[in-house]
């Protein structure tokens, strides 16, 4: 059985180096290095490149971003990995506009879920950190939630779009 290849690319941000696995079609993630879930499903050997056509498209849409501008993503060649569940979720974070939020509970009553912890746990499994905004999800009473890169990188990108959220109290 042939092994799948992969590309990947570091690219520095405001919030710290990012990992970007593609393979020749689809971006497999987007990580902060040494998150929670870091590189999750891949299991093959990574050739660190300089250009690569998913990856350079990746990489525009990230300096946009943190350039402060919303964009449309609806082309973003993202890898159908993940559970039905998982998927569900990810599709629900992609259609949450940029400078805006929604609560976990929201999103299980949204999608007709019983568990706001089920769906924090698909939340923080995405691969596609930032551009599939899983910052954009807050706990109740907009209260300042978990992140699988930390809470204080949430912050930012969150403070980064404008966005009004309760800090967490101490």
């Amino acid at each position: 059985m042939k092994q799948k290849k992969y590309a990947k690319m570091l690219y520095p941000s405001p919030i710290g180096t990012l990992s970007l696995v593609a393979d020749e079609q689809y971006l497999y993630g987007i990580w902060v290095q040494d998150q929670t879930h870091f590189e999750r499903g891949i299991d093959a050997d990574m050739e660190v490149v300089t250009e690569h056509p998913v990856l350079d498209q990746v990489i525009s849409y990230l300096d946009t971003y943190f350039d402060g501008c919303a964009q449309d993503l609806s082309s973003l060649p993202l890898a159908l990995i993940g559970t039905d569940f998982e998927k569900r979720v990810w599709t629900y974070l992609q259609s949450i506009p940029y400078g805006q939020t929604v609560t976990y509970g929201q999103i299980a009553q949204d999608l007709q879920v019983g568990s706001a912890q089920a769906i924090g746990g698909a939340v923080g499994r995405n691969p596609w950190s930032i551009l599939v905004p899983c910052h954009r999800v807050l706990g109740s009473d907009n209260r300042l939630t978990g992140y699988a890169s930390g809470v204080e990188k949430k912050a930012w990108l969150l403070q980064h779009e404008g966005v009004v959220f309760q800090e967490n109290k101490k």
